[in-house]
């Protein structure tokens, strides 16, 4: 099967996630859904307020089990998948992590995302280190 053909897809990233082009590469003929999850940077975490957040991976093994999880998803139904996580410091409102899917109809495809970001959360080792505003950084377990 050529790389034009595999039907799914993980990246570690360093710059800005393309939702547009994440989100064309799902499109299928065959298919009517295309489900998008994106996880930002968001202000408030742990009742401290957050100014960003630094990820770090292992990045071999990361990006195999961000493989895997995409994989898993086309074994559960999806004919698509992809999956996005981001390395480095990110500010509020970035997109850490993208997770989507392609298949014929909606109705399974938001349980199966939501599948696989748990699966992502525990399968694949990154670590993030969130900084705030009135209080030291702290390793927060799980991406």
């Amino acid at each position: 099967m050529s790389n034009a053909q595999v039907p799914f897809r993980a990246q570690l990233v360093r710059s800005t996630i393309d939702v547009s082009s994440s989100t064309s590469w799902l499109g299928d003929p065959g298919c009517g859904a295309v489900l998008i999850f994106c996880g930002n940077v968001r202000d408030k975490n742990r009742d401290q307020a957050v100014t960003k957040i630094e990820y770090q991976a292992y990045e071999t093994m990361a990006l195999a089990e961000l493989n895997q999880v995409a994989r898993s998803l086309i074994d559960r139904g999806a004919h698509r998948a992809i999956a996005i996580h981001r390395l480095g410091m990110l500010e509020v409102g970035e997109t850490s992590v993208l997770l989507g899917i392609s298949l014929p109809h909606r109705k399974d495809g938001f349980q199966l995302l939501e599948e696989g970001m748990e699966q992502i959360k525990k399968m694949v080792p990154i670590w993030k280190h969130e900084h705030y505003r009135d209080a030291n950084p702290v390793w927060i377990d799980g991406s």
